[in-house]
Order: C-alpha cells, then sequence, then structure tokens
C-alpha cells in the first residue's frame, strides 16, 4: 500500500486514529511514529494537522468529548441527562484507556457546545437558574465518569467482579448465622443475586435526576406538569 501524505488525510482521520492507538496501547504509549504507522503515512506529514503531541492531546480530548456527549434531540433535560449519562458510561466502559484524556486542563472541547447548549436551553424553560442548571449537569456527569472509576477499579481482571466476588462470599455466610441473627441481612439473601453495575448504575442516575427536578424545578411548574400528565 503506499503511503498517504499529510494532505491526503484529514484532521479527523488522524485524531481517529491517535484515538485507536490509544484505545488498543494507552495513552503513554502513543507516539508520533505509532501514529503515522496506523495511517500508513510519512511521520513528518503528520504536522500538517498539529503542532506537536501537546496540541494532538487537545484534538483528541474534543473528539473524545463529541464521542461523549453527543447531540440528542431530547424533549426534556431529564431524557438528556439520562441519555448523555448511559452514553458516556457506555463509551468509556469500552474504551478505558481514554478516561486520561479527559484530564485536559488547557482546551474547552467546542464539540461539546451543541449538546450543552441544548441542555441548558431545556433547562431554563423549565425555570432553572443559570447556576443551578450548570451544577445540576456537572453532577450528573461527574456520577457517571465516576460510576466507570469505580466499575474499572473493582474489576481489575475481566474475569474478577470484586462486588461479586463479596456477594458470593456473604450468602456463604449467611448460611452460617445462627437462626434469628441478624435478620435483615438474612433476608437479602435471594435479593443479593439481582446486584450489577448496571442496576446500581440506572437507580443512581434516576434518584439524581430525580433529586435535581425536586431542588431547582419551581413547585408550580411541577403540578402543571402533574395536572397535564394526569
Amino acid at each position: 500500500m503506499q503511503p498517504r501524505t499529510g494532505a491526503a488525510l484529514t484532521k479527523r482521520a488522524v485524531v481517529d486514529a491517535a484515538l485507536t492507538v490509544v484505545d488498543r496501547e494507552g495513552l503513554s504509549a502513543l507516539t508520533i511514529r505509532k501514529l503515522a504507522a496506523e495511517l500508513s503515512a510519512p511521520p513528518m506529514s503528520l504536522y500538517t494537522h498539529f503542532k506537536g503531541k501537546e496540541q494532538l492531546h487537545d484534538l483528541m480530548f474534543d473528539r473524545l468529548v463529541q464521542r461523549l456527549f453527543p447531540a440528542h434531540d431530547g424533549r426534556t433535560w431529564q431524557q438528556e441527562l439520562s441519555v448523555l449519562g448511559h452514553h458516556a458510561r457506555s463509551e468509556l466502559l469500552a474504551h478505558p484507556h481514554w478516561l486520561p484524556l479527559l484530564t485536559r486542563a488547557d482546551a474547552v472541547p467546542a464539540s461539546s457546545f451543541v449538546a450543552y447548549d441544548h441542555l441548558l436551553r431545556l433547562m431554563a424553560e423549565d425555570g432553572f437558574s443559570r447556576e443551578a442548571a450548570m451544577h445540576a449537569f456537572s453532577s450528573a456527569m461527574s456520577f457517571a465518569l465516576g460510576a466507570v472509576l469505580i466499575e474499572r477499579m473493582m474489576t481489575p481482571h475481566r474475569d474478577v467482579v470484586v462486588p461479586l466476588r463479596r456477594i458470593a462470599l456473604l450468602k456463604k455466610a449467611i448460611a452460617t448465622f445462627p437462626c434469628g441473627a441478624y435478620p435483615n441481612i438474612a433476608a437479602t439473601n435471594q435479593a443479593l443475586d439481582a446486584w450489577s453495575f448496571d442496576a446500581v448504575f440506572e437507580l443512581g442516575l434516576r434518584s439524581l435526576i430525580k433529586g435535581i427536578e425536586v431542588t431547582f424545578v419551581p413547585s408550580g411548574r411541577k403540578a402543571k406538569k402533574s395536572r397535564r400528565s394526569a
């Protein structure tokens, strides 16, 4: 295959190839030579699209945010937060080596502006102050990203899920309880089988969104919504 020149490549193709390398090998393993090999292009030709590695990382961060928070046409801010939270979690669990890119502090991800502006508009229409909307969005996204970090930490290997191992040990312990001891723990024995990261995340995100609604949406608007849905 003939090597491609920098002019023959788009910036999007270069950035996506960089994300592919990081997804496979980790951020610290990304070099210009590896990126050039991924693209079958001369290393120096890539500098058509970025000045150096720091700028490349900024471009990757912007592209990652675009993938994590794509524009949706949610009719309510609750739907929008739910979709964004689920999608971000799904993407980062599938591509955990992208997580370090989220620590970029010197770049504003313009790719997120459409989704963020749409969400803020929906919240403003529902009575949120600008400050409340900002904090509500940050809370939901912090929960989603934090859930990913916890799940990664608690799954050090594919065949090791720490909470499930602990649940198995707890079930064995319950079987040895003296009659009448720890009755509330003993009563959860069968329910423990239903535990999953998905169920924990779903409950947490749904509860957070409901809590945001109760805290920030004016009571008059809640009453109107209740009457419309009745």
